[in-house]
């Protein structure tokens, strides 16, 4: 079984470092071929391809152009990935960085606490010696009285299990609705909920799928009976009846008195079945669609991509992970067809929702019902919900459509004294267009020349912005921001004389409008 970035980042060495997944994430269970320190991104000839990079970060500045040169860098030289354990805090380097590798499908990690390289790297070859088994019954014993199944999460070791055993592995909870699947074909997951309700008895060792005898065992949590494990049967019966007795007992260890997260690897494959129509070894749409059936999300006439868009320093991956389970769990409890995940977008601070409807009527309605979820399970201060068209591709709402709800969720949060629940491209008038332009070189000249003389003076500036709110309504203005006239008139006047601003000009008032909602986006 290979080593990959996604098993490396939940080993101690790293996980207890925070680590922030930038871009890539579609590409956390590629292998790695090997581990290697570089504060330079030239490395042809150094490495042989597919190594993970430990980088301090030295070669960084605030300059997302220099980040951006050193990322592609790596890239081109073939590199699986690239971790970054800062020196000191940079928080002008992190985020250039941040900004460079949002796009990218190279996988960038950032550590929010510094790690030691010699730590990374120990674990690296303990967990690659440990990986170098052979398959088959008698290497999933091995693997199963390993200190490596320990340390695994509870998706991960199941998947570990099933690929050291070469045969497809089931857990279903007491009701048969399947919770995890590996190995399965098309035909055997199209199969799957028929054949399980011709069994008669669901207590009995065995039944028929697709022509093959299968075998089950129950899992216990707390002495209560929560599931089944379920295989085909070998011709080794007597191991298998081994393996999965083991099998069994390792995963109740790994759930003591927490059933719900049964209920949490079925949510985990939903959203792996959508964000791998987004990486490069894409699935098809009708695999992808047999899983979502199987898994227990079915019979959907549209799919709306929605994104929640986070302010910078919203919290790290473990709040953002914390409300993923939350927003899970609450989706789950009123009945919402909906696929949360972080893989969904490129962006850090964003989590992808999916939601099936089952026709253009449903939508208003599940939308209101969708941002009350969120609403009451959110924590975070600053926050926003933006929305795409619904389409009846499964591919294209998992690509284009929720791209564009990211478009519109960071337009949204861009917004000072944002009114409505949820946003959509209509209701973000010319933010919509103006955000690829706030991240060239020309729209920062653009906020530069507009709005340098006032960046000295917040308050000032907030006052331009909320006059420009208020279309020159001064006394909507100084209701808005708790000021007299006679205060709100001296303002503007040292805006005209000292800052030489003509408002009374519409070109003028339409500069320093694109100007500050540019500066919003670029503050994000």
């Amino acid at each position: 079984m290979a080593l990959t970035i996604r098993r490396l980042l939940q080993n101690p060495a790293l996980n207890r470092s925070r680590p922030h997944i930038l871009s890539g994430g579609a590409r956390l269970d590629d292998r790695v071929d090997g581990i290697h320190i570089a504060e330079s991104a030239d490395l042809m000839g150094l490495i042989e391809g597919g190594e993970l990079i430990l980088c301090s970060g030295i070669a960084l500045d605030d300059s997302v152009e220099r980040a951006s040169a050193f990322l592609n860098g790596l890239e081109r030289s073939s590199a699986g990935g690239v971790v970054f354990s800062f020196l000191s805090d940079a928080a002008g380097a992190k985020a250039a960085l941040r900004s460079a590798a949002a796009g990218m499908e190279f996988p960038v990690v950032l550590l929010d606490d510094r790690a030691r390289f010699i730590e990374i790297i120990e674990a690296f070859h303990d967990m690659s010696r440990a990986t170098v088994v052979s398959k088959g019954p008698e290497a999933v014993v091995d693997f199963l009285d390993s200190p490596l199944a320990g340390q695994l999460s509870a998706m991960d070791f199941l998947r570990t299990t099933a690929e050291l055993l070469n045969r497809p592995i089931v857990l279903e909870d007491e009701l048969c609705a399947v919770l995890f699947q590996s190995g399965l074909d098309i035909e055997q997951m199209l199969r799957y909920p028929q054949s399980r309700l011709r069994s008669v008895g669901l207590q009995q060792e065995s039944f028929e799928l697709a022509g093959e005898q299968w075998i089950q065992r129950q899992v216990t949590v707390r002495g209560r009976r929560v599931g089944r494990i379920l295989s085909p049967l070998w011709k080794e019966t007597a191991l298998l009846a081994v393996v999965l007795e083991k099998l069994s007992r390792t995963l109740e260890e790994k759930l003591p008195g927490r059933v719900d997260q049964l209920e949490l690897l079925r949510q985990e494959l939903l959203a792996d079945s959508v964000a791998e129509l987004r990486g490069k070894k894409r699935s098809s749409e009708k695999a992808a669609l047999v899983r979502l059936s199987l898994y227990g999300m079915a019979n959907a006439e549209e799919f709306i991509p929605v994104v929640l868009c986070f302010a910078e320093g919203q919290g790290g991956s473990e709040e953002q992970l914390l409300l993923i389970r939350r927003l899970r769990a609450a989706f789950r409890r009123k009945s919402i067809p909906a696929v949360v995940s972080h893989d969904l977008t490129q962006w850090p601070e964003a989590i992808g929702i999916v939601v099936a409807a089952e026709g253009l009527g449903a939508v208003p309605n599940l939308l209101q019902k969708i941002y009350q979820v969120v609403e009451d399970e959110c924590s975070f201060d600053f926050w926003s919900m933006g929305v795409g068209d619904s389409v009846e591709s499964l591919h294209a709402v998992a690509n284009s459509g929720i791209d564009d709800a990211f478009r519109v969720a960071r337009g949204a949060l861009s917004i000072i004294g944002r009114h409505k629940k949820y946003y959509r491209a209509h209701d973000l008038g010319f933010r919509w267009i103006i955000q690829s332009l706030a991240a060239t070189s020309e729209g920062i000249d653009f906020v530069r020349d507009q709005l340098e003389p006032l960046k000295s003076d917040p308050e000032l500036l907030d006052f331009l912005e909320a006059y420009l709110n208020s279309n020159g309504n001064i006394a909507e203005l100084s209701r808005s921001i708790h000021l007299s006239r006679p205060s709100t008139y001296a303002r503007l006047r040292r805006l005209q004389e000292e800052f030489g601003l003509d408002l009374e000009s519409a070109d003028t008032r339409t500069s320093l409008h694109l100007a500050l909602a540019m500066h919003r986006l670029m503050e994000i």
